[in-house]
């Protein structure tokens, strides 16, 4: 092998490390939110008309605790 070629795996082997490493902290928490939209339409006299909307919002916080 040349030098070269030690010197480009051992730069793979370091940025494969550092990768894992902001993986592991960068992916300690997250934020989720979901969205629920209901909607219901009835029909009454004439041009008349009546739309029921719900919307709910559900916000999920998360961070993982390190031992």
């Amino acid at each position: 092998m040349s030098k070269q070629q030690i010197i480009k795996i051992v730069i793979s082997v370091l940025i494969a490390a550092l990768t894992a490493l902001g993986a592991a902290f960068g992916l300690s928490s997250c934020n989720v939110t979901r969205t629920i939209t209901t909607r219901s339409e009835a029909w009454q006299k004439g041009d008349t008309s009546v739309v029921i909307q719900t919307k709910t919002v559900e916000t999920y916080d998360a961070s993982r605790k390190l031992p």
